[in-house]
């Protein structure tokens, strides 16, 4: 009985080390929305706060953002001015009417950058740390059939979701700003899983499904944590959709995330590292940072760039990384896992294949090369619970089976093997 508490511990302590990101860090961000019912429809603005805290995180927020308001209205509406200059905001979101920044350059030189510029010179004007954060918006479900003829290349989907990506991405160059890729989560959403319907009625305007995808882009890319780590899903959502969405909008975030937070002034830090026995050295992967604070969780720090340091003895240690700058700072938090090679149990002896593969609706293979005698290979969600058990014979062993949509974690052991890791299903 000891050995079968130890071993569930065991694990639930590698699946913290799994899933290691830098959310264990709570961070507060002061927020103001300005836009218009892109922004506020399903109460957008509440799901990021919702998502926030979940996360551990603060999110302290205000908006201004009444129904088909441009840029230009905003510049001058005595609301939204107030409200810049209301508080010292860590981040001011600025979302244009649909339209504006798909249109031609001629039109949008004239009727959204002055304004943009306007917007984003009084954000500044107010506390010179503010970053600017301009959300970029989606294209209509089938394109924009009323300006369709003075401007062919928005008459489709994918036409009108072009331009306004190189609208918004000029935006952050011009006022160095960052983008919440919010409009390419939709495109790459509409393409995985095009059952899911990310618009209301009116093909324009995003249903609760899109709402939920914007609310998890823009989280990501203000608290730089990935939503699919939240237990916030949204009651009008099925959990399994709303993972995915999840998934979608941290994929686009961080797998581009120098793309879209290159021209800001808004720390993220990040970090990768090599074991080799005791000694482990950092690489630094931090962005829009001057200065770096390091704690290696046994005692010693370093505010080298890209530290190397050696333990005093092999076990588990939690490292911080602090990027900072003049305005902002963002921490990393690790798992530092030093495995003594001589310990058997948990040694990968490199003679096991594992090979995961992933389908639509749940299916899940597993394809095994088993070098030694006969193994288990198991399945457990991220609370240490075991779902599923099979025996594996050596030689290439195929499984076939179906598993709700979710982050689970797989097992397989037997003599002298040992291997472990997360399974996505979806």
């Amino acid at each position: 009985m000891y050995q079968n508490v130890l071993s569930k511990v065991r694990l639930l302590i590698f699946i913290a080390c799994l899933l290691n990101v830098n959310e264990l860090s709570a961070t507060t961000r002061k927020v103001l929305f300005i836009g218009n019912s892109f922004t506020y429809t399903e109460n957008m603005p509440n799901m990021v706060l919702q998502l926030a805290t979940s996360m551990g995180d603060t999110l302290i927020y205000d908006q201004n953002t009444p129904s088909g308001y441009t840029f230009q209205n905003h510049s001058t509406d005595a609301t939204t001015i107030a409200k810049i200059f209301s508080q010292q905001w860590d981040v001011v979101v600025l979302q244009e009417q649909s339209q504006i920044p798909a249109f031609s350059q001629a039109q949008v030189d004239t009727q959204c950058y002055p304004y943009a510029f306007k917007l984003d010179s009084m954000v500044h004007a107010n506390r010179a740390c503010s970053q600017s954060m301009f959300l970029m918006t989606w294209g209509y479900k089938n394109g924009d059939p009323t300006n369709c003829a003075s401007y062919p290349p928005i008459c489709t989907y994918a036409g009108m979701q072009e331009s306004l990506r190189e609208s918004y991405m000029q935006m952050a160059l011009n006022y160095n700003a960052l983008v919440a890729p919010v409009g390419m989560a939709w495109k790459m959403t509409r393409d995985t899983f095009p059952t899911f319907e990310l618009y209301n009625a009116d093909q324009i305007h995003p249903s609760v499904y899109g709402a939920y995808l914007e609310a998890c882009v823009v989280y990501a890319s203000i608290f730089h944590k990935n939503p699919i780590y939240s237990s916030y899903y949204n009651t009008a959502l099925p959990v399994p959709d709303a993972q995915q969405l999840q998934r979608m909008a941290g994929k686009m975030v961080f797998d581009s995330f120098e793309t879209w937070q290159q021209h800001s002034n808004y720390s993220y830090a990040n970090d990768s590292y090599n074991i080799a026995s005791k000694t482990v050295t950092f690489q630094n992967l931090s962005q829009g940072a001057s200065t770096y604070s390091w704690d290696f969780g046994d005692g010693f720090n370093s505010t080298q760039t890209n530290p190397v340091h050696t333990y005093a003895s092999y076990g588990q240690y939690i490292s911080k990384l602090t990027a900072s700058n003049n305005c902002f700072n963002d921490t990393r938090i690790d798992t530092i896992k030093l495995i003594d090679p001589n310990s058997v149990a948990t040694t990968n002896n490199g003679n096991i294949s594992i090979r995961v593969v992933t389908q639509m609706g749940g299916k899940v293979s597993f394809k095994l090369d088993i070098k030694y005698q006969t193994s288990q290979l198991s399945i457990y969600d991220l609370l240490g619970k075991k779902l599923r058990s099979y025996d594996v014979e050596v030689g290439i062993s195929e499984i076939n089976d179906v598993l709700n949509s979710g982050i689970y974690i797989y097992k397989l052991e037997g003599d002298f093997q040992y291997q472990i890791g997360k399974l996505l299903v979806y």
